[in-house]
């Protein structure tokens, strides 16, 4: 047995007889092997279909007002699924239990997305509140400093003139560092929330033959 290669199905390439994937495009070599089956134990899809049902019935009985029936059920539910994760640790290439485990990690991933991104937004507005009322408190500066140039103008006095000047430049400077810094922060929520986004994405699983007729596809 040692001798015989095992041959990809996928692609045809032959490998050693006790390789689990293709050297060649990667696929799982033991696909079409029967799952193995353990006596007087659920597999993982009846075992969840059990819990899932375990739980509805829970929620009915809660909403009925049986509160020890709820109890009880939610308890079944519960071992239910004990059962159904130990099901699919040990066939872990059960339909079923792919599903499961991939909609858990979906759910996972948009669950990091929505906290990553409330938190991105919320340093964001935080920063922009403060940089409001710093923006607020310099042009409450700023209005009185031209009252005041303009009236020493009028009595031609050059040095006030010239320091209200200056005063005002600088206050124009601060505005527009404010306004940059608050454009930046909301910039960097945005980008923040972009890579949370990709990161969240689901990954889609191919194989050779949705590879090579992909390009096809696309013309």
């Amino acid at each position: 047995m040692s001798s015989v290669p095992r041959v990809c199905s996928a692609c045809g390439t032959p490998s050693a007889w006790d390789a689990r994937f293709c050297q060649h495009c990667g696929r799982p070599l033991r696909e079409d092997e029967a799952p193995p089956r353990y006596y007087g134990v659920l597999s993982p899809g009846p075992a969840f279909v059990l819990g899932a049902v375990l739980l509805v019935a829970c929620v009915i009985a809660l909403i009925a007002g049986g509160v020890v029936a709820a109890i009880l059920l939610l308890g079944f539910a519960v071992v239910a699924f004990v059962f159904f994760y130990g099901a699919a640790r040990r066939n872990p290439g059960d339909p079923v239990a792919r599903r499961v485990f991939a909609s858990v990690h979906h759910v996972r991933g948009w669950t990091t997305f929505v906290h990553a991104s409330t938190s991105a937004w919320a340093r964001a507005v935080r920063d922009v509140v403060r940089l409001r009322r710093e923006a607020r408190s310099l042009r409450r500066e700023r209005e009185p400093a031209l009252r005041s140039l303009g009236d020493a103008a009028y009595r031609e006095d050059e040095p006030l003139v010239a320091a209200l000047r200056e005063r005002i430049r600088e206050i124009d400077d601060e505005l527009a560092r404010r306004e940059e810094a608050r454009a930046e922060a909301l910039a960097a929520a945005r980008r923040h929330v972009d890579e949370e986004r990709e990161a969240a994405q689901s990954t889609q699983r191919l194989t050779v033959d949705d590879i090579e007729s992909g390009g096809d596809a696309e013309k």
